[in-house]
C-alpha cells in the first residue's frame, strides 16, 4: 500500500478504537451482560453445565473468564469485545482490498469503524463480535483459497478455514447459517471440485463440534417455548435494514433523516451491486449479505423465531465491504461521494443517541442500586419482579441482599435454566409469599414498561404490586429513568 494508506489505514483503527472505548467504562450493563460475568466468573466444568442449559455455546465464556485475570471492572471487561471488535475491522479491511482493491478496503473500514451496530455489540460482554471475527475470518480463508493460484500450498488456509469455522460453532448456535453461504456460491459457479473440498473441510468442522452439537435439541426445545421473538415482517425486515446504518431507537428528525439515508444507502448499493454483478466476488458478498436474513428469515417459520439483527452479524459486514466496493468503484462517478457521506451520515447522526441511551434494557441501574443501598436497612426486603432488573444490580452491589421473583413456568419469559442458576449460585425466590414473609420493609423494583403491560392488558395493576397492597402500605416512590423503586412498609 501507498504511504497515504497506511496513514488512512491508521486514522480508521484510531476512529474505531475511540469510538468502541467511549464511555465503555461507565455505560450501563443489562442483563445478558451481567449473565456473562456471573457465569463466566465459575470454573470451566459450571461454564459447560450453564451454557448446556442456556442457548449460546460456551467458547466465549471460557475466554472471559481467562481474560478476567486481568482485571473485572467493567472497562478490562468490555476491552475484550473491544479488540475483537478490531480484529473485525482489520479482516474486513483486508477483505475488501482482496477482492476490490485498496481504497475499497479503506472506504469498507471506514463504514465499520462507524457503524453504531458494531460499536454496540463491541461495548456487549457477549459472544457477537467473537462470531462475527470468526465468521469473517472464515469467509476471508475462503477468498483466499478461491484467489489462489493453482499449485499454491493450501495446507494452511484450509486449516485457518476449519479452525474459524468451528470457532464460529462454539460461539453461537446461529453460526451454522452463515458457513453454508459459500457452499451455494460454489453451487451457482458449478464449482464441482471446491464444493467436494469445502464440503470435506464442514465434515471436519462438524465432527469437532460435536461435543456442543449433541446438546443442540435440548436448546431447540427451549427456544421453542422460551423465548418471545417475533416471526419476521415487513416490519423487523425494514428494522435490520436501519440497524445496518443506525442506531434504534431515534427520534424525530434524527430518525427521518437516519431512515431516509439507510434506505438511500441500500437501494445504491443494490443498483451498483447489479450493475458489478459480473465482477468476480461480487456474487459472493451480495449472497451473504442477502442470503443469511433470508436463510433465518424462512427458519423462523419452521421453528421459534430467530430472525435477529445480531444474528447476521456477518451479513452486516459483508453489505460494508460491499458499500465501499461501490464507493471506490464509482468514486469518479460522483455516486461514490454521495453514497460515502450517506453511510457515514447516518452513523453519526444516530451514536449521539446511542451513547446517551438509557432506557430498557439499558435502564438506570447504577443509580438505582446505589439508591437502594442508601437508603435500605438492615431486615429490609430488595425485590425485584424479575432477573432483568436484579442480575444487573447484583453486578454493580454484590453484597447488597437483594432477591427476584421466578419467571412463570413454561412462559416466554422462562429462560433462566435451572442448570445455569446452579452453575452460577444464584437463585430466583421460591414464592412471593416466602419473599416477603416476617418483612417490614419491602423495596419493590419493577420496570415501568412491566407495570404498563399489565395496564395494557386489561388487569389493572401489577399483581405483584397488588399483592403487596394487600399486606403493606405505600411508603414512598422512586424514579430512575424507566426503572421503578416501590417501599411498602407493614403495618402503617
Amino acid at each position: 500500500m501507498k504511504t497515504k494508506h497506511w496513514v488512512i489505514l491508521g486514522a480508521i483503527f484510531i476512529l474505531a478504537l475511540g469510538l468502541r472505548l467511549y464511555e465503555a467504562g461507565t455505560r450501563e450493563i443489562f442483563y445478558d451482560d451481567a449473565f456473562s460475568y456471573f457465569l463466566a466468573k465459575q470454573n470451566l466444568s459450571q461454564i459447560v453445565s450453564g451454557t448446556g442449559a442456556d442457548t449460546m455455546p460456551p467458547l466465549y465464556y471460557f475466554i472471559l473468564h481467562f481474560w478476567m485475570e486481568i482485571g473485572k471492572s467493567l472497562f478490562v471487561l468490555r476491552l475484550l469485545s473491544v479488540l475483537l471488535s478490531l480484529g473485525i475491522l482489520a479482516v474486513v479491511i483486508d477483505l475488501g482490498r482482496r477482492l476490490a482493491g485498496n481504497e475499497a478496503g479503506l472506504w469498507a473500514g471506514l463504514i465499520v469503524a462507524v457503524a453504531p451496530f458494531q460499536i454496540y455489540h463491541a461495548q456487549e460482554l457477549r459472544m457477537y463480535t467473537l462470531l462475527g471475527l470468526a465468521q469473517i475470518s472464515y469467509l476471508w480463508f475462503f477468498v483466499r483459497l478461491q484467489q489462489l493460484e493453482k499449485g499454491k500450498k493450501t495446507a494452511w488456509l484450509w486449516a485457518g478455514l476449519v479452525v474459524a469455522g468451528t470457532a464460529a460453532m462454539y460461539s453461537h448456535n446461529l453460526a451454522i447459517f452463515g458457513l453454508v453461504l459459500p457452499d451455494v456460491y460454489l453451487l451457482l459457479k458449478r464449482s464441482w471440485r471446491d464444493l467436494i473440498k469445502l464440503i470435506s473441510a464442514q465434515g471436519v468442522i462438524l465432527v469437532l463440534a460435536i461435543p456442543w452439537l449433541v446438546l443442540i435439541p435440548g436448546q431447540i426445545d427451549k427456544i421453542q417455548t422460551a423465548f418471545w421473538t417475533p416471526r419476521p415482517g415487513i416490519v423487523e425486515v425494514m428494522q435490520a435494514v436501519l440497524q445496518s446504518h443506525i442506531f434504534l431507537p431515534l427520534e424525530g428528525a434524527a430518525m427521518v433523516i437516519g431512515a431516509l439515508l439507510s434506505l438511500w444507502c441500500t437501494v445504491i448499493v443494490v443498483i451498483e451491486s447489479w450493475r458489478a454483478r459480473k465482477t468476480p466476488g461480487v456474487v459472493l458478498l451480495v449472497l451473504v449479505w442477502v442470503g443469511l436474513p433470508i436463510i433465518l428469515f424462512v427458519v423462523s417459520y419452521i421453528m421459534r423465531p430467530i430472525f435477529v439483527p445480531r444474528g447476521f452479524i456477518l451479513s452486516m459486514l459483508a453489505y460494508a465491504i460491499l458499500g465501499g466496493w461501490m464507493i471506490s468503484l464509482r468514486w469518479k462517478k460522483s455516486i461514490g461521494p454521495f453514497l460515502a457521506a450517506a453511510f457515514i451520515g447516518a452513523a453519526l447522526i444516530s451514536l449521539p443517541a446511542y451513547y446517551s441511551f438509557s432506557g430498557f434494557p439499558r435502564s438506570q441501574f447504577r443509580a438505582a442500586t446505589e439508591y437502594l443501598r442508601n437508603t435500605s436497612e438492615t431486615g429490609d426486603l430488595i425485590l425485584h419482579d424479575n432477573k432483568l432488573s436484579y442480575f444487573p444490580s447484583h453486578y454493580y452491589d454484590p453484597e447488597l441482599p437483594q432477591e427476584f421473583l421466578p419467571d412463570e413456568a413454561g412462559s416466554h419469559n422462562d429462560t433462566y435454566a435451572y442448570s445455569s442458576q446452579t452453575a452460577m449460585q444464584l437463585f430466583p425466590s421460591a414464592s412471593f409469599e416466602q419473599a416477603v414473609g416476617g418483612k417490614d420493609t419491602v423495596r419493590f423494583v419493577v420496570f415501568s414498561l412491566a407495570i404498563k403491560e399489565f395496564q395494557d392488558m386489561g388487569v389493572g395493576e401489577h399483581p405483584v404490586m397488588a399483592q403487596l397492597e394487600e399486606e403493606f402500605t405505600l411508603a414512598g416512590h422512586k424514579t430512575f429513568g424507566d426503572l421503578e423503586i416501590y417501599t411498602y412498609q407493614r403495618g402503617n
